[in-house]
């Protein structure tokens, strides 16, 4: 009886698995630092470096091709508003997940303490070029 458990050793021995890992994960993309220097801004309430990763030609669309905000400064005056808004100090948005490709980041984020929509969950798909969002799409139910 010892005979066969004997053989399954030397035979488990003798195969080899082979475990194939994905790659490492690497450091984030010039893309997703720029996107999440803007969310960590936005958090702060720092208007500055919010539009410190701005593209001065930057639009706001809301999804799939309305325009909200064009330009940097434009988007600047909302956000200036938005940030100094009482109503508005518990401001936060949290990125639930996000996926990169290339120049786009898109998050889907869930943001609190906004005046009129608190809770709030949007889709967010960001164009960076050149180390600047260029377009930034909104996507509501």
């Amino acid at each position: 009886m010892r005979i066969v458990p004997a053989f399954v050793l030397l035979l488990l021995a003798a195969c080899s698995v082979s475990v194939e890992r994905g790659p490492s994960p690497s450091a984030p993309s010039e893309a997703e630092r720029v996107v999440q220097a803007q969310v960590d801004a936005f958090n702060r309430r720092d208007v500055d470096a919010f539009m410190a990763g701005y593209a001065p030609d930057a639009i706001h669309w809301a999804h799939p091709a309305d325009t909200t905000f064009a330009g940097a400064a434009r988007i600047r005056a909302h956000y200036t508003e938005l940030f100094s808004d009482p109503d508005a100090s518990r401001l936060h948005a949290t990125v639930r997940s996000r996926m990169v490709k290339g120049r786009f980041v898109i998050d889907e984020e869930y943001i609190v303490g906004l005046p009129a929509d608190d809770p709030h969950v949007s889709v967010i798909i960001y164009e960076v070029r050149d180390g600047l969002i260029r377009n930034v799409w909104f996507i509501e139910d």
